[in-house]
């Protein structure tokens, strides 16, 4: 007997199938969506196509939606996830048991050709980008500065003894004029909406620029972050005025779960 994946699967996008659901001329059913001029045959039994709408399926579809729970992939590994089939793909995209590439690789362009568990990942920080590992959930330090070329950095931050990690992302941007930060979390969306970060620039005791924002997760690309200005953005112009002596940027932030603070 065929799973309920594998009934509700579209053979040419593998996602469950959505609306307008069409068929063969033998039965077999797909996304209309994916059916562009260059499928001339079913992809299943390369029979003739038709517009023939299969409203039955449609109806399975809509009515497992609502009341079938399905396993993600990476339930061997550890995930306890039901999930509803058209949100199964998108989970398994951020899922916290999924291989995981060098975020250094994907962020900064680091010639690091690492993959791995999460549990494997922030050995594999401090064994191989060492100088990536110092910073806390509660951090404060001095950045040298250069506004004169582009510059990215990242640094892996371990919460509580393990109990999640963030991803600390910080962009110079010539072209742009600003400077960017970010804080991610690595897990899902929904778990990230649980966390947010405090981050605070100042000189002396009194001139401050703080911003409180809500973290995203790590499958966000920290450039639509960026772009977006949903972090911490910063003009040179202004940036300027914070250096100190030493052409040094005083800066702290503390990762925070928004469920703790709304109860103290």
């Amino acid at each position: 007997m065929a799973s309920v994946d594998k009934v509700t699967e579209c053979p040419i996008c593998c996602e469950t199938m959505t609306k307008p659901i069409i068929q063969c001329k033998a039965g077999h059913s797909m996304c209309k969506g994916c059916v562009t001029s260059q499928v001339i045959c079913c992809p299943i039994c390369r029979g003739p196509m038709s517009d023939i709408r299969n409203f039955g399926l449609e109806q399975v579809i809509e009515s497992l939606e609502k009341t079938c729970k399905v396993k993600c992939d990476y339930t061997n590994k550890g995930c306890k996830y039901l999930l509803e089939p058209r949100k199964k793909n998108a989970h398994q995209l951020e899922c916290k048991y999924r291989k995981f590439q060098c975020e250094g690789k994907k962020f900064c362009k680091w010639e690091c050709t690492w993959m791995g568990n999460l549990d494997e990942l922030e050995k594999h920080f401090k064994g191989t980008h060492s100088n990536h590992c110092f910073m806390t959930f509660r951090t404060e330090a001095s950045l040298k500065m250069n506004l004169e070329q582009n510059f990215l950095d990242l640094h892996i931050i371990n919460f509580h003894n393990g109990q999640n990690f963030f991803w600390y992302k910080h962009k110079v941007d010539t072209t742009n004029q600003k400077v960017y930060w970010t804080i991610q979390i690595i897990g899902t969306k929904q778990t990230a909406q649980n966390y947010y970060y405090e981050f605070e620039i100042s000189q002396g005791p009194t001139r401050k620029f703080k911003v409180i924002e809500i973290c995203e997760n790590d499958v966000v690309d920290a450039n639509k972050i960026f772009e977006s200005e949903k972090c911490v953005v910063m003009s040179f112009k202004t940036l300027k005025t914070y250096l100190n002596e030493n052409n040094e940027l005083p800066f702290k932030f503390r990762i925070m779960s928004v469920k703790k603070h709304s109860t103290s």
